[in-house]
């Protein structure tokens, strides 16, 4: 179940990274700023921390309860 977690952030990632690629690509500025870096923020910002506490209690499992 915690490795199907890690991949959907990798994928989420994944398309909200290249939706700024096309941003730029397109050169929209608006989009690339007011879309893409919120989301990307949000993003990494809940699940991207979750996913680093998944990976250190496995790295790590002598310091969790």
């Amino acid at each position: 179940m915690k490795i199907s977690v890690i991949i959907a952030v990798l994928q989420m990632s994944m398309g909200i990274l290249m939706k700024g690629f096309n941003a730029m690509y397109f050169k929209r500025l608006i989009d690339f700023f007011f879309e893409f870096i919120p989301q990307i923020i949000f993003l990494l910002a809940l699940f991207g921390w979750m996913d680093i506490l998944i990976i250190a209690k496995w790295a790590y499992p002598q310091f969790v309860d």
